[in-house]
């Protein structure tokens, strides 16, 4: 008796263990959005802050809202179920006021030549007109390049990632999924311009970073609690949050290098 007492509380406790990563991701990426909105009410300055990057991640928690409503968010086992919509609303909320703050009260200071991720091949392959553009019809033409991205890698993700679902369900989440791994490329563009961050902008990039830890905890956990349970993609999901983690690799090393001397700035390279 004592044996199954003590068996049960260890699979509640590895179960509020699983519900906490997830827990935990999104409060990570609350407060990433948080960094974002005290930048932008402290500096008053949009300056360093992508465009693209701030409006992919939106949209990628908006997409993720839906999730809940066609059954693909998890299910938790411990914690309320009211807790992960409610902080996935926040989330989209606070994301979307963030935007409305860059493109209107700050928007004369957004740097519009430098959040040009993507521009650089249509210019190799000359598709952009002869006759001069404006900086906002180039920072379209870039974020309409990061879109078509995210659509074509989603399909190539359809292909590797197994599904029970029907083809738009599946590749919705394909599109999510690549969406949130590709959103941080224009920031991080920016970022080698400058090669000097500002701490809340780092915090921004590094809360990501461990949301991504938190998701890659979870999936490594899951067999631990669930004895024998192995989720179809657990390896590829788990692949693909290492893979996100090491694309932001460089950006952490400088971010922690930085912390340690005490500097005020995200220092990159060998600007010392």
């Amino acid at each position: 008796m004592g044996l199954r007492v003590s068996a049960k509380s260890a699979m509640r406790l590895g179960q509020l263990f699983l519900d906490g990563c997830i827990v935990c991701s999104d409060f990570s990426i609350l407060g990433t959005f948080l960094s974002i909105f005290i930048k932008l009410r402290t500096s008053r300055s949009s300056a360093g802050l992508s465009l693209q990057t701030l409006a992919t991640l939106v949209t990628a928690r908006c997409l993720h809202i839906g999730s809940h409503f066609v059954k693909l968010h998890y299910i938790p086992a411990v914690l309320p179920w009211i807790m992960f919509p409610t902080v996935d609303v926040v989330n989209a909320a606070l994301g979307i006021i963030c935007v409305v703050l860059m493109t209107g009260t700050y928007y004369d200071t957004y740097e519009k030549d430098k959040d040009n991720f993507g521009i650089q091949l249509f210019e190799k392959l000359e598709l952009l007109p002869k006759q001069t553009m404006s900086l906002v019809q180039r920072n379209i033409i870039a974020m309409s390049f990061l879109y078509t991205l995210v659509a074509v890698l989603a399909f190539f993700w359809y292909l590797v990632r197994r599904s029970h679902h029907s083809f738009l369900l599946s590749y919705y989440c394909c599109y999510y999924e690549v969406m949130c791994a590709v959103a941080l490329l224009p920031q991080l563009w920016m970022f080698q311009k400058d090669k000097r961050v500002p701490q809340l902008l780092g915090n921004f990039v590094v809360l990501n970073a461990l949301s991504r830890a938190c998701t890659l905890c979870f999936w490594f956990f899951y067999p631990s609690v669930y004895r024998w349970s192995y989720p179809d993609n657990r390896g590829i999901q788990m692949a693909s949050e290492i893979l996100n983690i090491l694309i932001l690799g460089d950006f952490l090393y400088y971010w922690t290098k930085s912390r340690i001397r005490g500097q005020t700035e995200v220092v990159l390279g060998e600007l010392v």
